[in-house]
């Protein structure tokens, strides 16, 4: 992880709008989107935690467990298929999941940073094409998809972008606030690489890796299980 570099330009209030296409053109959208991921909905459900492993690097919710987990990249394991991109102009895996949430793996141009459980549970066949509204999310209080501004375009009047070419993907997440508010963090992450062990290594099960949150609805208290989380 590293900070990210800031400039005093602003691109949009971080509005939202609502958006419904056709999942065979996600992967033309991916193309047109300057970004992509980091779901505000996911960042408050999973506030207060990060993702450092980088064989779980994504930060999500597991709907069976409800609780938040540290994921593999989904197309790193896709019915036993490894997806890469080693094409330098598509330099970067990305996922969608269509209506029946069949998952198709893609590479893109943009940096992505996306949750499995709004693309797949709550969000499936949806995905965002604007260049101002690329970020697929869901509205808990509207029950919806909708297409947001990147939150880390505009925190008070500051746009945050990622200009270092080994940490592309910008991400939002929150932690909390001696009084108990949101405290918004914008990083920049590495490209998401597959993890690979050495010759003699045995192979590992790349799925997840996560802890109990004791009321993720609630109180922000968790109790620490398993590698792969840590608390700011």
């Amino acid at each position: 992880l590293r900070p990210c570099p800031l400039r005093n330009t602003c691109s949009g209030s971080g509005a939202a709008m609502t958006k419904t296409a056709l999942a065979a053109a996600a992967l033309a959208a991916t193309l047109l989107q300057p970004c992509s991921g980091s779901s505000v909905y996911l960042a408050g459900l999973c506030r207060g935690h990060q993702c450092k492993d980088p064989q779980y690097p994504i930060l999500d919710f597991d709907m069976e467990r409800s609780e938040c987990i540290c994921r593999a990249h989904p197309c790193w394991d896709n019915e036993g298929i490894t997806h890469q991109c080693s094409a330098p102009e598509f330099p970067y895996l990305h996922f969608t999941y269509s209506r029946d949430k069949n998952l198709t793996c893609s590479c893109s141009s943009v940096p992505q940073y996306d949750s499995l459980h709004v693309s797949r549970d709550q969000c499936a066949g949806e995905f965002c094409d604007s260049v101002d509204f690329p970020v697929l999310d869901w509205d808990p209080q509207e029950r919806k998809c909708l297409c947001r501004a990147h939150p880390c375009w505009d925190q008070e009047g500051i746009k945050n972008e990622c200009k270092e070419r080994r940490f592309p993907i910008l991400h939002y997440r929150e932690e909390t606030n001696e009084d108990g508010s949101a405290k918004p963090v914008c990083e920049c992450h590495a490209k998401f690489e597959k993890f690979v062990a050495g010759l003699r290594g045995s192979k590992q099960n790349l799925v997840y890796k996560g802890c109990t949150w004791s009321n993720f609805a609630g109180k922000r208290k968790s109790k620490l299980q398993r590698a792969g989380w840590h608390r700011s």
